[in-house]
């Protein structure tokens, strides 16, 4: 019992917020329950440990939810099993595995204050076998301090952990190579890496995802219901190039949880980028019911407003805009939920949808920011531009140029925040963002040829980077909106181009394929 007290007091004081056990419950009562209640089917994970059986039980159904990125579960389950044997080294390396979520967002001080104590404590125990070792070895090469550069910044940093974390999972995965839960991890760890590594304007040929999927799938045949593997294949797949690769995981999901927000939600990550609408609000129908069920401590949890904004994304490219209207009130009723980027961008993102994807400029310009106030905004400067980039647009496209010069302003301001927290993804495109606005106000002001350049410009740094594994697609592509400047200046052609361009990275939108009619049309009349 001797770490029990001073791990829990870790716990409870570096845990992320909106993750925090409610004042007076114990974590493994929360685990129990939660687990019990909400979880229900995921999937089958054996893993045998050297602990004792109540908490290899806990363990085996908390690595189930790691696998399934349900972190807030997870580290409650894992919590239980320090509680069930204290002495269970691998216990807490689940639970450092709580505090990094790879290819979600990089940890918080306080997720690494709380990693590292877990570390600490798996390290000083010690795995009971030589394989529990090797895992406590790669969640220690994370969190151990990262070998960089003096002044580093925080994105060389994260990339650094995230690289370290790899290479250790590769060692184990050689040293177990019959170990399904390694190869998952390695899966996982190569694709994190690689999005580490990609900068603006990067050629991809993608053969490190295939390399990974093809690991993966070489896995299935032994492991059907392994929770892992459908889960970081769907990941691996999730890019237009590769998205038909994933199509028959992504179907075998909803037997394999079906209860699970996450898992309900995941394989509509491959039916986006197919561009299967109906598909894809059918999953995040389910995925919203489920999340509600499931609550985080008391609090709305992520995979709620991520649901949302995927089905708004499927709502609107259905043009079923009255079911678009519900779900945007269903957003708008959030009252509380888990802290996190996800559930910020979520919320913004769905809102944005609605006024953009219809062309109502004059809601898009008077829509309310930093609404509903669930959480406080000026800690997520990328979301929180989303609100600016609705108005913006709105603004300028209604001629209400003081408020749109202002919202740009605040685009700008959001950059600039990003580019100090070193977010090099999200402040590429919140650049592009503030691209778009300050080219329909050039364009409103009478300088076209201004306007196309800076619709090029912001066009160009979005089509830089790949969709975040966040958002089902950008609020309003910028490729988009330039084929629709080109189209309102009579550059049939040039519009065309365009267009096509931007199905290339979102296939089967609504808007550009009407667009591309309409210069047909007047290709044909002209």
């Amino acid at each position: 019992m001797r770490y029990l007290g001073i791990f829990a007091c870790l716990f409870m004081l570096a845990c992320p917020a909106g993750s925090q056990a409610p004042e007076g419950e114990a974590p493994a009562e929360i685990a129990a329950e939660d687990h019990e209640d909400h979880l229900g089917d995921h999937g089958r994970v054996a893993f045998e440990t050297t602990c004792n059986e109540e908490a290899e039980d806990y363990f085996e159904r908390g690595l189930a939810a790691l696998h399934h990125m349900m972190y807030a579960d997870a580290k409650a389950i894992f919590e239980a099993a320090t509680e069930a044997d204290p002495e269970c080294a691998m216990a807490y390396w689940g639970v450092a595995m709580t505090n990094f979520q790879p290819i979600w967002e990089a940890p918080t001080e306080e997720q690494l204050e709380a990693g590292q104590a877990a570390v600490e404590i798996a390290m000083d125990l010690g795995g009971g076998a030589e394989r529990e070792d090797r895992y406590i070895a790669t969640v220690e090469a994370f969190f151990a301090d990262p070998d960089v550069e003096e002044g580093a910044d925080a994105a060389a940093i994260y990339a650094e952990r995230t690289r370290s974390w790899k290479e250790s999972v590769r060692e184990l995965h050689e040293a177990e190579p019959e170990d399904v839960d390694a190869a998952a991890f390695l899966g996982l760890a190569m694709l994190a890496y690689q999005e580490r590594l990609v900068t603006p304007a990067d050629d991809r040929d993608f053969e490190v995802e295939k390399q990974a999927g093809a690991m993966l799938e070489g896995y299935l045949d032994d492991h059907p219901e392994h929770p892992g593997l459908y889960h970081y294949i769907i990941h691996i797949y999730d890019f237009p190039q590769l998205a038909h690769k994933g199509v028959e995981v992504a179907h075998a999901y909803d037997d394999l949880a079906p209860h699970t927000p996450h898992a309900l939600h995941m394989p509509s990550h491959i039916f986006v980028r197919l561009g299967e609408w109906e598909e894809t609000v059918e999953w995040n129908i389910r995925s919203a019911e489920a999340a509600l069920n499931h609550p985080v401590n008391g609090t709305t949890s992520i995979h709620y407003p991520h649901a949302l904004d995927y089905k708004m994304y499927g709502y609107l490219q259905l043009g079923q805009h009255e079911e678009a209207r519900e779900t945007l009130e269903k957003v708008r009723a959030i009252d509380d939920v888990e802290v996190a980027f996800g559930s910020a961008y979520g919320i913004a993102a769905a809102q944005a949808r609605y006024y953009l994807e219809r062309g109502a400029w004059e809601g898009a310009a008077e829509l309310e920011e930093n609404s509903p106030a669930a959480l406080d905004w000026d800690a997520f400067p990328g979301a929180q531009a989303i609100f600016h980039y609705a108005r913006g647009l709105g603004a300028a496209r209604t001629g209400e140029l003081e408020q749109a010069r202002a919202e740009l302003e605040a685009i700008e301001g959001a950059v600039a925040a990003l580019e100090e927290d070193a977010d090099l993804y999200w402040k590429t495109m919140t650049e592009a963002l503030a691209k778009a606005v300050e080219g329909w106000i050039a364009y409103a002001e009478g300088d076209v040829a201004r306007a196309l350049e800076l619709m090029d410009e912001g066009a160009q740094l979005e089509e830089s980077l790949e969709k975040h594994p966040t958002t089902p697609g950008e609020v309003l592509p910028v490729r988009e909106l330039h084929g629709d400047l080109l189209l309102e200046e009579g550059r049939l052609e040039q519009a065309r181009e365009a267009y096509e361009t931007s199905l290339e990275r979102t296939p089967n939108r609504r808007n550009p394929l009407e667009r591309l009619e309409q210069v047909e049309e007047a290709q044909g009349t002209s």
